[in-house]
């Protein structure tokens, strides 16, 4: 019921928001690639794949400069390999970045930049060790995740009409483990596209 009522508060306010300029749907892949240290040593890791999908916006501050709001479903993790044995680490969350966008103009077409700070809140998570599967909760026990990420996303990308392509990357700043013995922060690139619904608003 709380994850319910977080989410129509955020995307109630991403809509509100959004009227002054308009209102897309995105969409797109992930590659995770968390930063993992067994006590203090950094452990070689692997990207895990995924899917994003959710709705962006876009509210005008000056002459070619945005703020890009958006309500993302992601999912993030790792891949490590520890003493011999593989260990898929899949986190989903509900993302809420909200970035300063910068665009160009090249007349058919335009360059953007964008970067700002994002909150992420955990929906699930799973441990998968050779053929053992784990269902993580969150909470503050040692063998729980912390729910809330946060952290900044930089990107760049290309607009033409009413598609924009993208490339991000989210840095995430808290050791999401609660186990003293493990580090846990989240990296994720993401290759999206974006479908701008202005007509329908």
């Amino acid at each position: 019921m709380r994850k319910k009522v977080i989410f129509i508060f955020l995307l109630n306010s991403l809509l509100i928001n959004a009227n002054a300029q308009g209102i897309g749907v995105k969409g797109g892949f992930s590659l995770a690639d968390d930063l993992y240290k067994l006590y203090i040593t950094k452990m070689p890791t692997d990207y895990i794949a995924g899917l994003t999908a959710g709705i962006s916006a876009e509210i005008p501050l000056a002459e070619s400069i945005y703020l890009n709001p958006n309500l993302l479903f992601i999912k993030k993790g790792t891949h490590v390999e520890i003493t011999g044995a593989e260990r898929r680490i899949r986190i989903r969350y509900l993302e809420f970045p909200i970035d300063v966008m910068y665009k160009y103009d090249f007349v058919t077409w335009k360059l953007f930049a964008e970067a700002g700070p994002y909150l992420g809140i955990g929906l699930s998570a799973r441990i998968k060790e050779q053929d053992n599967k784990e269902k993580i909760k969150f909470g503050s026990e040692a063998d729980r995740f912390k729910r809330f990420d946060y952290g900044i996303g930089f990107g760049a990308g290309i607009e033409i009409n009413k598609i924009q392509v993208g490339l991000n990357f989210g840095l995430g700043f808290p050791d999401i483990s609660n186990n003293e013995s493990e580090v846990l922060r989240n990296r994720v690139y993401t290759l999206t596209v974006v479908y701008s619904l202005n007509d329908l608003f």
